[in-house]
């Protein structure tokens, strides 16, 4: 499997001078960023070339910007992942005060009173390898009328460390660093669609751009087809008028005429409705953006190029972001494999404390000469003071082990993890297969598309030669109105061929390079990323002992069943 840095989208991807030829080159940040204005537009026109509607919609488009923030909360999951080892700090106060009956002479009172003030401090931390450390600082001042009390109010403190250390479940980075690792692995999954969404978008431009230029160059052949129809009209007219022409051919010229203008007027709307379509992508927002108009100025026509089918393959299943978004989603749940590994195992903690206790108050012991209360300490101070001189110390350790009898939960999430596992390897399976058919599809669509160029330009060309003739034919008396008009319509049939063909050929190249994976290398895109960040409290990642990932090994491994032939 690939290093999980590839998701971070290189800074510079390869090139396939072959196919694309020499382009411009320009970085696509993948920070949130502000969405610029349009570029200047005299006579409220847009002079717009491929590459710079590439530019213009990676600057403008609100989708784009919208993956761009999807990255920016990921980033902000993984600074935020590390907080489970933030450490705590709790504090607390609170008082109690009781009164009531006594039934024995051992409460040293006929009525009990009591009142009790406590406060302390606290801090817990949990490390990476699953130690949990915890300090805390007690503190009470009881008061009491029982007679058997000597230290009466007494003050009592204490200071405790404690560390518990997890043996089985729970122990190793792997488990607990578990947030971290998914929320790295999800970023570099957002890179990854982050970079696939560039690529559907700039080929959306692309496809935009040429079914534009497309529409444009036949409203030019409907209005040139409408040019010839009126020009047969006013022969035909003329010829009615020195009476070498029947009526009716003026009739049927007509006609033809009123066709053709609302072919112009369809071939229009269409035009228009191509630009609209380019203009969402490009990111036209305010009113008067979308009454700029937009003039293409790349020429549609290109050599054709035959790339070798194999090698497109080979390029597709390496370079394809979409599968490596897969096998990062099987990092993903490989790692979840292993936590819920971890998760079937018995409990067995390492447990210890050490702490120091000090006690303090007004002795109610009289001294038998002056009948005065002997002070053995004073304050909660004195009882600070014996915490801190490590006066009284105490100490436990102790080994605690638990296991729930069958553990079925544990073990069925396991299974679950790990057949989710499988099913992952099948779609990327079927993934890889479906990769291989539109690369298929592509570059046959453009060995078919050279060939259709080359088809629809002779089409062309004797459609043009058929209609001169004709015309010949037409003003020495041997054709019809009818038989001018349909030839017409044949050479703007064709001159239509030859355009969708064309354009077509352009739009199944851009198609070739995004089935390929090599679409922002051909058309020089950097997608530009700093980076992951930075986990906050992440340490020991690296220390391989510490993972503890694979305890049983790969004996322990379930693969899901294979459904018998037929069912």
């Amino acid at each position: 499997m690939r290093p999980m840095t590839k998701a971070l989208i290189v800074a510079t991807l390869f090139l396939v001078p072959a196919l694309s030829g020499p382009a411009a080159e320009f970085d696509v940040s993948v920070l949130p960023t502000l969405v610029g204005p349009l570029p200047a537009t005299p006579g409220n026109v847009l002079q717009l070339d491929l590459m710079s509607a590439y530019e213009l919609a990676l600057a403008r488009n609100f989708n784009v910007q919208v993956g761009r923030y999807d990255i920016a909360v990921a980033d902000a999951n993984i600074r935020g992942s590390g907080g489970i080892f933030d450490p705590v700090v709790s504090a607390y106060v609170n008082g109690d005060s009781t009164t009531s009956p006594t039934s024995t002479i051992l409460e040293g009172a006929n009525v009990a009173e009591s009142r009790n003030t406590r406060f302390g401090l606290g801090v817990d931390q949990l490390l990476p390898s699953g130690t949990q450390l915890a300090g805390d600082w007690t503190s009470l001042r009881g008061e009491t009328n029982s007679t058997f009390f000597f230290l009466n109010p007494r003050w009592d403190a204490s200071l405790r460390l404690t560390l518990t250390q997890p043996l089985l479940n729970g122990f190793g980075t792997t488990v607990n660093r578990s947030q971290v690792i998914i929320a790295e692995n999800l970023r570099s999954q957002s890179a990854v669609g982050f970079e696939v969404q560039i690529i559907e978008l700039l080929a959306g431009v692309e496809q935009a751009y040429w079914e534009l230029v497309a529409s444009r160059k036949a409203v030019g052949v409907t209005e040139q087809s409408l040019a010839l129809a009126v020009r047969l009209l006013e022969e035909t007219r003329q010829r009615v008028e020195v009476g070498t022409s029947a009526p009716i051919d003026l009739v049927q010229s007509e006609a033809t005429v009123a066709t053709r203008q609302q072919e112009v007027i369809y071939a229009r709307n269409a035009a228009a409705n191509a630009e609209d379509d380019l203009k969402g992508l490009l990111g036209f927002d305010l009113p008067h953006e979308w009454e700029v108009q937009i003039e293409t100025t790349d020429p549609y026509e290109m050599d054709p190029v035959l790339p070798n089918l194999q090698e497109s393959i080979d390029t597709a299943l390496d370079k394809r972001p979409a599968i490596l978004r897969q096998e990062l989603e099987l990092a993903r749940l490989d790692h979840t494999i292993s936590v819920a590994r971890n998760r079937t195992l018995p409990r067995l903690d390492l447990g210890g404390s050490y702490g120091w206790s000090g006690v303090s108050g007004e002795s109610t012991i009289e001294d038998p000469i002056t009948g005065e209360p002997i002070k053995i300490r004073e304050g909660w101070g004195d009882a600070a003071e014996q915490v801190f001189d490590f006066d009284y110390p105490r100490w436990t350790l102790g080994i605690t082990y638990s296991a729930p009898v069958g553990n079925h939960q544990a073990k069925e999430q396991l299974a679950a993890s790990r057949f989710q596992r499988e099913r992952a390897g099948a779609e990327l399976a079927a993934l890889k297969q479906e990769i291989i058919r539109q690369v298929r599809l592509a570059v046959r669509a453009l060995d078919d598309g050279a060939a259709a160029i080359d088809a629809a330009v002779a089409s062309r060309k004797l459609a043009e030669r058929n209609l001169e003739a004709e015309e010949t034919k037409f003003d020495n008396g041997l054709s019809t109105n009818f038989q001018v008009s349909e030839i017409q319509r044949a050479l703007a049939d064709a001159q239509f061929s030859e355009i969708r063909a064309r354009v077509n050929y352009r739009k199944s190249l851009a198609l070739y390079y995004a089935s390929t994976g090599t679409f922002l290398s051909a058309k020089g895109v950097t997608v530009a990323d700093p980076g992951a960040a930075e986990s906050a409290n992440d340490f020991w990642k690296d220390v391989e002992w510490l993972q503890f990932d694979d305890l049983k090994g790969a004996s322990a491994k379930v693969t899901a069943p294979a459904a018998p032939v037929g069912e």
